[in-house]
Parts: C-alpha cells; sequence; structure tokens
C-alpha cells in the first residue's frame, strides 16, 4: 500500500488558526491526491481542477468552524466527492440522484508504469485483471481504491461513502473475491495481491504530483 503523507495535528491547528503557510502544504499535499482520484470520475480535467480550488477556498473561509473535524484527509474527500459529483450532475455528465446508485463512472485502471514494466508473455495476463477490475461496480471500485491506494481505514471510507462500515468491509471483500475469481491462474495479478495490493494498479501518486507541479493554492 502507498504510504501516504501526513498533516500532523500541529499543522492543522495553525491553519484554522489563520496561517497561509499551514494551508499551502495542506493543499500541496492534497491536491495531487484529490486530482488523482477525480480524474477516476472524469475527463474533463477542469472540472476536477474546478472542485479541487472550490472546496478549499471553502476550507479556509470555513477553517474557524471546523473545530469538530478530527480527519482532515476524510473531510477533504468527502467535501470534493460531493461537490465534484453534483458538479457533474449540472452539466450532465451523470446522473442526479447519484447518493445510493452505481449508476456514475469510477475508473479504476491499470496504470500506466504498471503496464510497461510487464514482460511481453505477461500482457494477456495482465489483460486478464484490467477486464476483471472492468466488473466492479463503481462504488466497489472506489472502496477498493480508497483501501488499496489511499491506505484508509474501512471507518475513513464508510465515512467517504456514507454507509456503514459492515457495507464498507462487503463491498471491499466482495470487490477481492471476484478479481480473485477472475484470474485463478494468472501469476501476475497472484503476485500483486501478495506483494502490495492492487497498488500499482490503481495510477500513479507520482504522475498527478507532475501536473500540480506549478499550482498554487487558490487566492486568499
Amino acid at each position: 500500500m502507498n504510504d501516504q503523507p501526513h498533516i500532523d495535528p500541529a499543522t492543522w491547528e495553525a491553519c484554522k488558526g489563520g496561517d497561509k503557510n499551514a494551508y499551502a502544504y495542506i493543499y500541496k499535499i492534497y491536491y495531487p491526491r484529490l486530482y488523482n482520484y477525480g480524474c477516476k470520475f472524469t475527463v474533463d480535467a477542469a472540472l476536477v481542477e474546478d472542485s479541487i480550488q472550490e472546496i478549499f477556498v471553502r476550507f479556509w473561509m470555513q477553517r474557524e468552524k471546523l473545530a469538530a473535524v478530527r480527519e482532515l484527509k476524510s473531510y477533504l474527500f468527502v467535501s470534493f466527492r460531493h461537490y465534484l459529483l453534483n458538479l457533474l450532475a449540472r452539466h450532465k455528465k451523470i446522473q442526479e440522484d447519484i447518493a445510493a446508485t452505481d449508476n456514475y463512472a469510477f475508473a479504476l485502471e491499470i496504470s500506466a508504469e504498471q503496464q510497461r514494466v510487464v514482460a511481453e508473455e505477461q500482457q494477456e495476463q495482465l489483460q486478464v485483471l484490467r477486464n476483471a477490475m472492468r466488473r466492479l461496480t463503481p462504488r466497489q471500485k472506489e472502496a477498493v481504491f480508497f483501501r488499496f491506494y489511499e491506505n484508509m481505514s474501512y471507518e475513513e471510507i464508510a465515512g467517504i461513502l456514507n454507509i456503514s462500515v459492515k457495507a464498507t468491509y462487503k463491498l471491499v471483500a466482495r470487490a477481492i473475491l471476484m478479481l480473485r475469481d477472475a484470474y485463478n491462474t494468472a501469476p501476475l495479478v497472484k503476485a500483486l495481491f501478495t506483494l502490495a495490493p492492487l497498488a500499482a494498479a490503481l495510477g500513479s501518486l507520482q504522475l498527478s504530483a507532475m501536473i500540480c507541479a506549478t499550482q498554487i493554492p487558490p487566492s486568499l
């Protein structure tokens, strides 16, 4: 699993107190993660970027009211997901009532890096994994993404998807079972689960970090 940067409590408290450097640091850490996540909902990069900008502006404006927010990561992902999905609905790219449905897109794909390192004779096995991942429901894909790429707890995932912890366990378990059933004879896929469960298959944080290298926080 990926070892994602963590915002320490002192930085969070400083931001709530009006420290713009702390705010900029939080933005720098979370921009690539939110961008990578948002691009799995839509190929419209402008909408993703607009959503990130908007939720960070709101975050700064409301920072003094966030005393009860214990987990910054969950707060940002929940805010971003809600805003982006509503924005996509307004642009008629997804249906408006998506809260309790799987009627939206979430592109859980094999990363380009992973594809490049796979030997030619293993490409067929990689295709098995790709096809299996596409058969997951959008909500299953999100749960797997958060669990194996963002290294989130089941409690955190449940909060973001607005479902129970028990339902989250079921989502992830069923997704993994479906993937394993699809490639019982594929050594490459078995190795992925053994060495780093799906982490290499879910996209590169480094690529999205390159995209935001010149980004700066929204004007305060």
